[in-house]
């Protein structure tokens, strides 16, 4: 997570960095034969049979749980018309403690059912199957409701309470895994609604290193999570970053989601990015670059050359993937500071003054 890392010497972050790039070229590459075996094995009726088709020849826990975590990424979707009926709640009555856990217990049973049969559900429906087929497996898996920050007015907050992931513990160590976010992503229309479910597999989300799960994630209760250290409000006072670059992009400079300034400071701004922008732009609530693309009554996207020859762009300097920028701070009155690669917003912050 961004915040901590401020507190980490530079040794520290290299290694942090090298780490996770290493653990994505391990799933990319180490985990092909798991995941194509797992795309092929078929359910039949029988989750446990299906566990133990997937799992009887993996030679540990990590192996098995990608397994499980492969089948449904590839064979269940997201239900975004049930989304978009609205939050469903659940709600039973129950007498006791005991009680209450044999109902939740029946809920659990139902809605695993109604996923593997419609092989459609919402982040519950995923995070459920996710731990039942792992509770099969006997990986020590459980569910976790929290936060997550989706958009960038989630800058200085802690976003919204209305998703579900699940952590794997494997040899006392936990290990994030978000099977909604890695199966694919949904498009919207310009209501906000949800239109369409794109299945395409997102490793990021796949044993993420909580200092990169908890840029946009967050547990309810933490409590619950073996080994979590990271504060809520080191969490909720993060830049905002934008989801696709996540994990690319390191912040060096600054850290803090909030940027305590006073009139005329020049802040210096410096990050690690392994990908690639021509083109750099701020936008704050006091002075915008137009859009350059609008859409027409057919929901085409139109370009606009005239609002594109308008555009103003931030000089800077980039040296083996790092860059450095700087912005003045020219008005009290300036309370946020978007900044835009080629043209999308992509890191957000918060301006106090002093």
């Amino acid at each position: 997570m961004i915040c901590m890392r401020g507190f980490m010497t530079g040794k520290k972050t290299l290694q942090l960095i090298i780490l996770f790039f290493f653990a994505i070229s391990f799933g990319q590459n180490s985990f092909q034969m798991i995941d194509s075996i797992a795309i092929k094995t078929k359910y039949k009726g029988d989750l446990n049979q299906l566990v133990f088709d997937l799992t009887n020849n993996q030679k540990n826990n990590v192996d098995k749980t990608r397994a499980i975590y492969s089948w449904i990424t590839e064979n269940i979707s997201y239900d975004y018309k049930l989304f978009n009926k609205g939050k469903q709640k659940v709600t039973f009555k129950c007498k006791s403690k005991d009680d209450c856990a044999i109902k939740r217990k029946e809920f659990e049973n139902k809605l695993v059912e109604k996923v593997i049969r419609k092989k459609k559900g919402v982040c519950s429906g995923y995070s459920t199957l996710f731990k039942r087929m792992c509770d099969i497996a006997k990986i020590t898996c459980i569910n976790i409701d929290g936060y997550v920050k989706t958009k960038s007015s989630h800058v200085g907050n802690t976003g919204i309470l209305d998703h579900a992931w699940n952590a794997v513990i494997i040899d006392d160590k936990t290990y994030f895994v978000d099977p909604t976010w890695a199966s694919g992503y949904c498009e919207s229309d310009k209501n906000r609604k949800l239109t369409n479910f794109v299945k395409k597999k997102n490793d990021f989300y796949w044993f993420t290193p909580t200092e990169k799960f908890t840029i946009d994630h967050f547990p309810k209760k933490p409590e619950k999570v073996l080994n979590f250290d990271i504060r809520k409000d080191d969490y909720k006072n993060q830049p905002y970053i934008e989801n696709s670059i996540i994990p690319y992009i390191e912040i060096e400079s600054p850290k803090q989601g909030i940027i305590k300034a006073k009139l005329n400071d020049s802040i210096i701004f410096k990050f690690r990015y392994s990908k690639e922008f021509k083109k750099l732009q701020i936008n704050t609530n006091l002075k915008r670059n137009p859009k350059i693309y609008s859409t027409n009554k057919k929901g085409e996207r139109i370009f606009n050359q005239k609002t594109f020859d308008k555009q103003e762009y931030i000089p800077f300097e980039m040296k083996d993937k790092d860059y450095t920028f700087f912005y003045r701070i020219e008005s009290e009155n300036i309370k946020y500071v978007e900044i835009l690669f080629d043209y999308d917003l992509k890191l957000k912050y918060l301006v106090k003054f002093e």
